[in-house]
């Protein structure tokens, strides 16, 4: 072997080489989630957190449940006349149903007051099959009306 003849040289660099390799493989593949589930909804979630945060409702509605989609749009108005000024995630809690919930505490006011106050939201999350899709159930109703806008 070619670490066999470099004497010193091939202990340093073997294990160098395979720590390396470790970490690369380890690094991209996660023994306790190996299909990036949880990859995938923490980064789903935190996607569609910020979009709300900063009112851009159709490109949040692409992460809301298909079936529930259109009801989440109709607050587009509603939700034109507040401002969330910052958020809190709190830990993600899997279900054994495959499910997920998380709370989200918004921070914001609705123009009219001015008077910045935190809403809380629980949102369930849910994927499909195998895939990594996760679709959340949003309480948009709740936000837009503990921030005192008039629902549709």
């Amino acid at each position: 072997m070619i670490f066999e003849r470099a004497g010193v040289l091939g202990v340093v660099v073997l294990p160098a080489l395979l720590a390396l390799l470790a970490v690369g493989v380890g690094g991209c593949i996660s023994p306790t989630d190996p299909m990036g589930r949880q990859d995938a909804l923490e980064n789903s979630q935190r996607d569609y957190t910020k979009l709300v945060r900063w009112g851009d409702m159709e490109r949040a509605a692409e992460f809301v449940d298909p079936a529930l989609r259109e009801a989440f749009l109709s607050y587009t108005e509603e939700f034109a006349a507040i401002r969330i000024t910052d958020f809190d995630i709190g830990p993600i809690h899997y279900e054994a149903d495959g499910s997920a919930r998380v709370s989200v505490t918004y921070h914001g006011y609705s123009v009219g007051t001015f008077l910045d106050r935190p809403i809380r939201e629980d949102q369930e999350w849910y994927r499909e099959g195998r895939g990594n899709a996760w679709w959340v159930r949003p309480e948009i109703e709740g936000i837009v009306g503990a921030l005192g806008a008039a629902a549709p």
